[in-house]
């Protein structure tokens, strides 16, 4: 993958000084991280390739846990209303992989904030940044699902108005375009919701952008 950051509040400062060993583990997992795929089960869209959530978030939960990244972390019961577990963590990195609607980014924004004010602990270390790692707009994916370019807009948004001050650094994951590139195909056991494999393959495809458009889409080759 091609990452893509965008940083608030200072957070590149934080990162460089503080958790460098931290960034640098992260980004090895993104950069090495195959384009995972599936077939579309949305009316109009049955059967295209979209983007795979299930397979790209297994990979990276695999890869983190290998280099100590703490999995699932609980929120605590005061906070509880904002959801049950942050993505991961480490050394005081909060990491949340947000693939889902794109509503829910707020409330990843909001929650994050509530931590770092109340000096929520990674491994014994208070939170000092936040990251927040989103895919381009360039893959075809589910409705409504959060994309980098519109995160960013509404973080920017926010930043501008001060709404936030937590450390947050927003990572965007990109493919080259009109250029062959290695991708994982995956079937699952039912159409939706379904985390459990029925046959997964390698293959090759193409994403192209339709001329004066901002759609892309994917082709098998």
């Amino acid at each position: 993958m091609i990452v893509t950051t965008t940083d608030y509040n200072s957070s590149s400062k934080v990162i460089n000084e503080f958790l460098k060993d931290e960034w640098n583990e992260l980004n090895e997992v993104l950069v090495n991280l195959p384009l995972h795929l599936k077939a579309s089960d949305q009316k109009g869209k049955q059967g295209t390739p979209i983007f795979d959530v299930v397979g790209t978030n297994n990979f990276i939960k695999e890869k983190l846990v290998e280099k100590g990244w703490i999995n699932s972390i609980p929120i605590p019961s005061n906070y509880s209303f904002l959801g049950t577990d942050i993505d991961f963590g480490k050394s005081g990195a909060l990491l949340e992989v947000q693939f889902s609607n794109y509503p829910f980014l707020l409330n990843n924004t909001l929650r994050s904030e509530l931590l770092f004010k109340s000096k929520f602990k990674v491994g014994d270390i208070e939170t000092k940044v936040v990251i927040i790692v989103t895919k381009a707009h360039m893959f075809p994916s589910s409705n409504s699902t959060l994309y980098y370019e519109q995160a960013k807009h509404q973080l920017n948004a926010m930043a501008k108005n001060a709404l936030f001050a937590v450390p947050i650094r927003l990572v965007g994951l990109f493919e080259e375009t009109n250029k062959r590139i290695p991708a994982i195909w995956t079937k699952y056991t039912s159409k939706r919701y379904s985390r459990k494999i029925s046959k997964q393959k390698d293959i090759v495809i193409e994403i192209n952008r339709r001329k004066r458009s901002k759609i892309f889409s994917i082709e098998v080759i």
